[in-house]
């Protein structure tokens, strides 16, 4: 996973991991609360995290995995999501500590959205392309 910080590709992650920054700044400086120029640049600035720990992976199982672990974590969190939904709307949850679940749950969300989605994207493009290279060779 840290490879791509050795020296061949270390110019390209910095880069990659900057202009995330710089994205994620601009998506709060745009405002992410129902604005779709700001969601666009937080879910960008995801997906260039995302690619900039793998951009230097030339294997097709690499992406697939990278695209299944993705999809399965998100499968696993939007059970979480709606478990805590259920459980703050049925009153399952004790009133003290009903503010720290729904914090919770929005972590989630927010992880879920701007982490795994484009970790998924990355995953089944990345395995795309790498898998159209091969057949070009």
């Amino acid at each position: 996973m840290f490879t791509s910080f050795r020296s061949p590709y270390r110019r390209v992650s910095l880069i990659l991991m900057a202009l995330a920054a710089a994205s994620a700044a601009g998506a709060v400086l745009v405002g992410v609360d129902d604005n779709p120029p700001g969601l666009a640049l937080a879910v960008l600035a995801g997906t260039m995290l995302v690619t900039a720990f793998v951009h230097h992976w030339r294997s097709t199982k690499r992406f697939f995995a990278l695209f299944a672990i993705a999809f399965g974590l998100g499968a696993i969190m939007v059970g979480i999501l709606i478990a805590i939904d259920i459980s703050l709307t049925g009153g399952h949850v004790a009133e003290p500590i009903a503010p720290a679940v729904d914090m919770g749950g929005n972590a989630l969300a927010l992880i879920l959205a701007f982490l795994v989605a484009p970790s998924i994207l990355v995953g089944l493009a990345g395995a795309l392309v790498m898998l159209l290279v091969a057949r070009w060779r």
